[in-house]
C-alpha cells in the first residue's frame, strides 16, 4: 500500500514540475535554432527594455520596503548607468544606419526616428525615444 501512495506522489511531483524542465529544455535546445539571428539594434533595443523593467521592479521593491536606502540607490544607479550606455551604443549605431536615402520622412506630428505618430506637445517619441524637434 505505502508503495502505491510513493509512486503516486512521485508521479504528482513529476507532472507538477514538468513545466519547468521542459522549459529549460526547450529554449537551451531548439530556442537558439529556431530563433532568427538578432542585429546589434535588435539585441541593445531588448537589452534596453530589460533595463528599464529592472529600474521599475526596483522602485517597487523599494517603494514596498524591500530594499534599504543604500542597495535602492547603488542599484538604481548601476541600472541607469547600464541604461545610458545602452543609449548611447543605440544613438552610434542609429547615426551609421540612416543615410539620406533611408531616413523615415519628417513630416509634422510623425517621429523623425521611427515614424511613429507623435503626441502634440512632447518633446521625445513615446514609441523609440527619440528627440522631436
Amino acid at each position: 500500500m505505502w508503495i502505491s501512495c510513493v509512486i503516486l506522489v512521485l508521479a504528482a511531483g513529476g507532472y507538477a514540475l514538468w513545466p519547468l524542465f521542459a522549459k529549460t529544455f526547450d529554449e537551451s535546445e531548439s530556442g537558439a535554432e529556431a530563433r532568427p539571428a538578432e542585429t546589434g539594434a535588435e539585441y541593445l533595443t531588448d537589452r534596453k527594455t530589460a533595463v528599464y523593467r529592472n529600474i521599475k521592479d526596483l522602485e517597487f521593491d523599494y517603494k514596498m520596503g524591500r530594499l534599504a536606502d543604500a542597495d535602492f540607490q547603488r542599484l538604481e544607479a548601476e541600472f541607469k548607468g547600464e541604461a545610458a550606455e545602452i543609449l548611447q551604443k543605440l544613438d552610434m549605431l542609429n547615426d551609421h544606419v540612416t543615410t539620406p536615402a533611408s531616413a523615415p520622412d519628417i513630416r509634422e506630428g510623425f517621429c523623425p526616428g521611427c515614424g511613429a505618430k507623435t503626441i502634440p506637445g512632447k518633446k521625445f517619441c513615446a514609441d523609440c525615444g527619440a528627440l522631436l524637434h
